[in-house]
């Protein structure tokens, strides 16, 4: 008689030696979109769905469409692939869900939204390393008042995290980001 395998943990230590049956799946991030019916409840039973398959989201941003009454969220997530089929598979079979699919394999385009507040730069070579990085992100300054600067970045999420790594050591008080939102190029064949 063989014993079962032991129950998944967060916290993953190995006394054998052996990594292979300690180590967790590979955790990946992924990109999704729903389009779903906009009606109470439709994202806390969503986000239900993730928080059940342990999944944690990074991102989640919803607004409406051009139809009324429908919403499409981006939801960016981290995790295995047999758990998101596995996730992915029930949420097309939620009422409010019309429609949801993987974009991280997919030809899309992804954006994010982020707000920062710095100090105000101390002299004219940061002043100037400030408006470098703001310029080389495509971002731009929105406002420079005489107790803080207040910057806003639009780009790919890797291009707005290289400008936030850029301005970090500028005193930066406050970051606000929207998350990302994507949608599929469709690529005629």
């Amino acid at each position: 008689m063989t014993a079962a395998p032991p129950a998944p943990s967060r916290a993953t230590s190995s006394t054998s030696g052996s990594s292979a049956a300690a180590e967790p799946a590979t955790q990946s991030r992924h990109v999704l979109s729903a389009l779903v019916i906009d009606r109470p409840g439709t994202l806390n039973r969503i986000a239900g769905l993730f928080r059940a398959r342990s999944f944690n989201i990074e991102s989640l941003t919803v607004a409406t469409t051009l139809e009324p009454g429908r919403s499409r969220m981006t939801i960016v997530v981290r995790g295995d692939e047999g758990h998101l089929r596995q996730v992915l598979a029930q949420l097309e079979r939620l009422i409010e869900v019309l429609e949801v699919g993987d974009l991280t394999h997919a030809p899309h385009l992804e954006l994010e939204l982020a707000l920062v507040e710095l100090d105000v730069p101390r002299d004219e070579a940061a002043r100037r390393a400030i408006d470098e990085a703001v310029a080389r992100a495509g971002g731009h300054v929105a406002d420079r008042s005489d107790d803080a600067w207040r910057l806003s970045f639009t780009g790919r999420p890797d291009d707005v995290e290289s400008a936030l790594e850029q301005i970090r050591a500028h005193g930066i008080r406050a970051i606000v980001r929207a998350g990302s939102v994507a949608m599929p190029l469709h690529i005629p064949s």
